[in-house]
């Protein structure tokens, strides 16, 4: 990788900075860096009680955890045993499984500070693997038969809207899975430097490029969404793209403030908290309590309701009370760990690039993507 290198020669100002720091604690001289971690450490007093602040927050964090992931699980059991409309219910049980990954993720990072830049880069993997995953919730709320959806699609007008956000969701997971690879790879040899916004690093090229990734993806879903919007308002789509959006942006900010802090050497540490506490520690902390107020909110916004039967009932609901997610919802639980749907939309976007290319003359000719197929 020659634009990531790590240079021994300090002069040459390639090497990733370590955090200069006077210990206030002791005799005021500065604190020692280990060189592989760039990270420093001053002599601590307890937080709370015999607690230092990472064993507090390592119990905190570890709680939101447990709490946050109950609540998702009870969710997605509801689902998995009222499994009515296995289209649309595969895809909210993976949006919802987004909660345990990140809860997981930020209590890991919170307990093992020097794994969190190997563990980060899953939460936003699993994140593209949701949005993929909500564009084709938006596909099922359209129509729930692929050949009357394409035909919809076709009529409507929204083809342009349509091929933008299929290559816009599925270019996702494609490069978020590039960039775990680079980042895992570039932090093993040194020169990813998650301390430094240097443009010879490859931290601040893989920020830019999750940004870019990022924001096409959702944009694409958004104009998708909005072209659709007479015809899927019933099913209350928004508050669910907000709901899930929120998730993606608080996490993004969060880690661009705390890395731009990070890089600018703004966080000092204390007798009480230390650069890992300040850096890794108190982010992941924050996302782990927020695990737990959006885990609650999709309680609402993902609701089960609309998918049962109740015998009697002035109105049939949808699925028409045929469940199918089998005992104790086992097939539901299978159905939304086969990822080939949206594996089929990654393979097909080269083609549906190309049609696009073609200003859209692709439905008069009875186009067809691998991810309509698989919905």
């Amino acid at each position: 990788m020659g634009l990531f290198h790590n240079n021994d020669d300090s002069t040459s100002n390639h090497t990733c900075p370590n955090v200069s720091v006077t210990d206030p604690g002791m005799t005021q001289k500065p604190a020692v860096c280990p060189p592989t971690t760039n990270r420093c450490h001053t002599a601590q007093v307890p937080f709370v009680g015999n607690l230092s602040f990472h064993h507090f927050i390592v119990i905190v964090s570890g709680a939101c955890m447990a709490f946050s992931g109950l609540v998702s699980f009870y969710l997605i059991f509801r689902h998995a045993t009222h499994y009515s409309l296995p289209k649309e219910q595969r895809q909210v049980i993976r949006i919802i499984f987004v909660i345990p990954v990140f809860a997981v993720v930020s209590f890991l990072s919170v307990a093992f500070n020097d794994a969190a830049v190997y563990l980060k880069p899953i939460e936003d993997l699993y994140e593209a693997f949701a949005l993929a995953g909500f564009f084709l919730l938006l596909c099922a709320f359209v129509q729930e038969s692929d050949e009357e959806r394409q035909r919809f699609i076709a009529i409507s007008g929204t083809t342009k809207q349509y091929l933008g956000a299929t290559i816009g969701a599925f270019q996702f997971p494609v490069i978020m899975l590039v960039v775990l690879v680079v980042t895992e790879i570039t932090e093993a040899m040194g020169t990813y430097c998650a301390t430094s916004s240097k443009l010879y690093f490859a931290h601040i090229w893989l920020t830019v490029i999750t940004l870019l990734s990022t924001t096409v993806a959702i944009m694409s879903i958004i104009r998708f969404y909005k072209a659709l919007k007479p015809t899927i308002s019933q099913r209350k789509p928004l508050p669910k793209l907000i709901a899930f959006k929120g998730i993606v942006f608080l996490n993004f900010i969060q880690n661009a403030i705390f890395s731009f802090l990070t890089s600018s050497n703004d966080l000092k540490p204390t007798t009480k908290l230390t650069f890992e506490d300040l850096s890794v520690g108190i982010p992941n902390l924050i996302l782990g309590l927020e695990m737990v107020i959006f885990a609650l909110l999709f309680l609402y916004i993902y609701r089960t309701k609309e998918y049962y039967f109740k015998h009697g009932a002035a109105a049939v609901p949808l699925g028409h009370g045929g469940y199918q997610g089998g005992f104790l919802g086992i097939r539901a639980y299978g159905q939304a760990l086969n990822i080939i749907d949206i594996l089929g939309g990654i393979i097909s976007v080269p083609r549906v690039f190309a049609e696009r290319k073609n200003s859209g003359t692709g439905t008069q000719k009875g186009w067809t993507t691998s991810a309509q197929e698989t919905v």
